[in-house]
């Protein structure tokens, strides 16, 4: 296994790694969640209806100089990269194992939402990054009993939650940690408080905004997280099955169980490693009876989860180190997979059925440059839409030429509620764009907001392999009411 796993070549996969993601970057178009955080760049605030403030401001910070695609994306790239680099020094300072190092980062880089999808900038991409530097300062903490440790682990906490509201399970993950591991004298330290401070005062920015706009953004995410009603075990099977797919079910089925076994030890490895990642997939578990959650939100686990992995598959016998191989292989090979059908829809998804093709998440590469340029030949000032991400990508690909506006008519709001319509625009010539229902209806009625409304229906199609994936409706109005 030494032979495979050692620094020289992580250094040579993660390289690799990086050079696929810059690949992937400039040639995929952005996803519309993207377009919508790249918006977010050209209006910074304290903070956003929708999350905490830190993606715009490291979008911002890589189109200084360019609104390019790779541009927008570039942060996340450089976070992946300063991720494995702590996740390394982490197993070597607790193990001093260059196998189990190698093995932890390779692992945690080949899962394809970290490999390909990682690509996406969203707000998970600086949540993820100070929250494995926090982790990575409790250990030094642990290890050294150097109290001024608590002072770095809430200021990386504190840019965590500057960066997602979840970041908080983080706490939870300090004080399990502190039970299990009968560490009950933290907290009595004043530094323990000291560093809850520094992370409160972080996070000041944002409960100033939600003050100052009537707590929308918290009311939207509890919302959005514990929105149903009743039990849903199926949402629950769903949210299991995805992460085993995410990180190989191979390798997650034993770092789930052994992670049990770890929190009972009386090792403080073994319990660290299971506390900042255990709790939260069951977490999510539990969520995931009331409303399923993204594929991504339980990703801060892995930071420590991997290394479970990497301890169990890394010091057993042959067949689990085979077992690993065959696993990061197979990782590799669907991530790859997923990348160039993104980019160059090589699976024959409509072969399946129309239905499958239609379904197919990496549609959302695909057809909104020709969207804008459309609506561009078309001379609209502005653009009203009933969906954020689709106002987002049309401001992204027109150039900001075309002002947007999403209004949602009360279903789904966003920060465009918050901005409102472009008063500028109050005497121009603009678009209602929609997806249309079945029947071809309307999300709602346009007339009710603005005064003149073409009776013709202009029809954009999305167009992969042959088959529309999508289509979009375009009436010319003006004179908004």
């Amino acid at each position: 296994m030494t032979k495979i796993f050692n620094l020289r070549n992580t250094v040579i996969f993660v390289s690799l790694s990086v050079l696929w993601k810059i690949f992937l970057s400039a040639v995929l178009n952005l996803h519309s969640d993207e377009a919508y955080y790249w918006l977010w760049s050209k209006h910074l605030q304290l903070s956003y209806y929708d999350h905490s403030p830190m993606i715009a401001y490291f979008i911002k910070l890589t189109t200084l100089f360019s609104d390019s695609e790779l541009a927008v994306r570039f942060s996340s790239i450089i976070a992946t990269v300063i991720v494995s680099v702590f996740l390394w020094k982490l197993v070597m300072k607790m193990f001093n194992n260059e196998q189990t190092a190698s093995a932890s980062v390779i692992l945690v880089h080949s899962m394809p939402i970290m490999f390909s999808a990682s690509i996406i900038i969203t707000p998970d991409t600086p949540s993820f990054l100070f929250l494995s530097i926090a982790t990575f300062y409790v250990w030094s903490l642990i290890e050294t009993e150097n109290p001024n440790y608590w002072y770095l682990i809430g200021l990386f906490f504190g840019l965590s939650m500057l960066s997602k509201y979840t970041a908080v399970l983080f706490a939870m993950s300090l004080f399990i940690y502190c039970i299990f591991a009968k560490e009950k004298l933290w907290l009595k330290q004043y530094r323990l408080y000291l560093s809850l401070l520094i992370a409160l005062l972080c996070f000041l920015p944002v409960l100033y905004w939600n003050y100052a706009n009537g707590w929308v953004s918290f009311s939207y995410q509890f919302n959005h997280g514990l929105s149903n009603t009743g039990i849903r075990f199926n949402y629950l099977f769903e949210y299991l099955g995805t992460q085993m797919g995410i990180f190989n079910v191979a390798a997650f089925l034993p770092a789930f169980f052994i992670s049990f076994a770890f929190m009972l030890s009386k090792d403080k490895k073994k319990i660290f490693l299971a506390s900042f990642s255990l709790p939260v997939i069951l977490f999510y578990a539990v969520t995931a009876l009331k409303k399923l959650p993204g594929a991504n939100w339980p990703i801060p686990a892995y930071f420590t989860f991997s290394v479970i992995a990497a301890l169990y598959f890394s010091e057993g016998g042959k067949i689990r180190q085979k077992i690993l191989m065959a696993a990061i292989c197979f990782n590799l090979v669907i991530s790859v997979l997923i990348g160039l059908h993104a980019r160059y829809s090589i699976i024959p998804m409509e072969k399946i059925s129309d239905k499958t093709a239609v379904a197919d998440a990496t549609n959302y590469f695909h057809g909104y440059k020709q969207l804008a340029e459309r609506l561009l030949n078309e001379k609209a000032v502005f653009v009203v839409t009933p969906a954020h991400q689709l106002a987002s990508s049309i401001a992204y690909y027109s150039k900001n030429k075309i002002k947007t506006w999403a209004y949602s008519s009360g279903t789904k709001k966003s920060q465009f509620d918050i901005w409102g319509f472009p008063e500028e625009c109050s005497g121009q010539k603009g678009a209602f764009v929609y997806e249309p229902g079945e029947n071809g209806e309307e999300p709602y009625d346009i007339r009710a907001l603005f005064s003149n409304v073409s009776e013709k229906i202009l029809n954009q199609k999305t167009v992969r392999n042959n088959n529309i994936v999508r289509q979009y409706n375009i009436r010319k109005i003006s004179g908004k009411l």
